[in-house]
């Protein structure tokens, strides 16, 4: 296509175009007067047409309405997230997809570091009885009793004697005492049945009151002594339990002194869980537990986000001290959201929703100039320097229309009206145009 320059009237004489230096006046039309080309108008539908939002699956969802040209985010649903947690089989924990809820239930001993104790040389496992102890090299009581205190054949160890009951529970009793020893002393029982000889009951003939007896046959002249019998001796000893744990008990019959060690419901009575720890603890099963473990007994029971710190289960509704905020969309209330000055905070911008629509959303597009926002209408200047003003080409910013108003009389005013048809504005219909603007 030619390139033609226009006609323009200077001064009352029709003049060529000066491209450089001339200006055409252009007010009082809109882009409503020249028809669209291949370049389309600027619209709201068609802007929201171009974009489009993919959700590619994974937790949460996105969606994009192109009538409105809002973008929706939706983040992770709490059963989303729950699903990605499990427990491990056999730990003896418990998990609720459904729920998130965290627990316990009869954790194994092979998932505690100690699940065993020693008593003596017997290894007692968690949940396990034990009727028979070994390995004791001491055991240390006021007093050691070998069936039930005070009752029949009860033998009692304590004090530096040993008493035996006997086989009728009363107030007699035998009871063996060692004297204060200077020097150590150690007294052999022979390997033989028989019953102790005492020496208050020696005599040439048989006056003891002991067990065993001295027979004399004056005929024969032979002593005949009858030894103390083991039901002699079992019956003269007797076990005392004073009470604790375990028990010890004595059969006279068979000289048999049996201890019981302290039974699970025994050993688990001695235990508890301190108040608030967040501990829970069964004397009937021995199992311990955690149930609401307070902030108090954590390390850490806090998160600071910012500056704004947040404590377990407690809520914040306003956080400071942020750097920055990155998100993929931000929805506040025009009241509260604030563009504040770097060096004086004082100084803020504050938006205002409340003339647009109801279920409308405005999109307000930034150009890609640096420059001064112009707040509306009413602060647009009326009139622009003719130097300042230009009209330039979307593709190449280098082409620009300007205007010179230099040949308009002073106090003068000239409108220039732009015909009422699309296309390009030969030299001729622009003189006539202008020549018609100028009466």
């Amino acid at each position: 296509m030619t390139s033609r320059k226009s006609i323009v009237l200077i001064s009352g004489l029709l003049q060529e175009l000066n491209t450089p230096t001339d200006k055409l006046d252009f007010a009082g039309n809109t882009t409503t007067d020249l028809t669209e080309g291949s370049k389309l108008y600027y619209t709201d539908a068609r802007a929201r047409l171009a974009i489009s939002a993919v959700d590619s699956g994974g937790d949460g969802s996105l969606s994009y309405d192109n009538v409105t040209g809002a973008i929706t985010y939706t983040g992770p649903s709490a059963s989303e997230v729950r699903a990605h947690f499990s427990v491990a089989i056999g730990s003896g924990l418990t998990y609720s997809s459904s729920t998130g809820v965290f627990g316990t239930s009869a954790i194994p001993n092979s998932q505690l570091a100690n699940s065993s104790f020693v008593l003596g040389s017997t290894t007692v496992n968690l949940g396990e009885t034990k009727t028979t102890l070994a390995g004791f090299t001491e055991i240390q009581a006021v007093t050691l009793n070998a069936g039930v205190t005070g009752a029949a054949n009860n033998i009692s160890i304590g004090s530096g004697s040993i008493v035996f009951e006997g086989a009728t529970p009363d107030a007699n009793e035998i009871t063996f005492t060692a004297v204060d020893a200077s020097v150590d002393r150690t007294i052999t029982l022979p390997d033989a049945d028989g019953t102790v000889a005492l020496l208050s009951t020696l005599s040439a003939g048989n006056t003891g009151t002991g067990y065993g007896s001295l027979a004399y046959n004056s005929t024969t002249g032979a002593f005949t002594y009858s030894v103390v019998t083991n039901a002699n001796i079992r019956g003269a000893i007797s076990v005392t339990d004073s009470g604790g744990d375990g028990a010890l008990s004595y059969d006279s019959v068979n000289g048999v002194i049996t201890y019981t060690g302290p039974s699970a419901s025994e050993v688990r009575a001695h235990f508890s869980v301190a108040a608030g720890s967040g501990l829970t603890y069964s004397s009937s099963t021995g199992e311990f537990g955690t149930s609401a473990i307070p902030n108090s007994q954590l390390q850490n029971s806090s998160i600071t986000i910012g500056s704004s710190a947040v404590a377990l289960g407690g809520t914040i509704t306003t956080i400071a001290g942020l750097l920055s905020v990155t998100s993929a969309a931000i929805i506040t209330n025009d009241s509260g959201f604030r563009v504040r000055n770097t060096a004086d905070p004082t100084k803020q911008i504050a938006f205002d929703a409340s003339g647009i629509a109801t279920t409308t959303t405005r999109t307000y597009v930034w150009p890609d100039f640096n420059g001064t926002v112009l707040l509306n209408t009413s602060s647009l200047p009326t009139t622009f320097s003719d130097s300042v003003f230009r009209v330039q080409y979307n593709a190449d910013a280098t082409r620009q229309l300007a205007f010179e108003c230099s040949g308009i009389s002073t106090a003068t005013t000239r409108t220039m009206t732009v015909p009422d048809e699309s296309g390009v504005i030969s030299t001729q219909d622009f003189a006539t145009a202008i020549a018609i603007a100028l009466g």
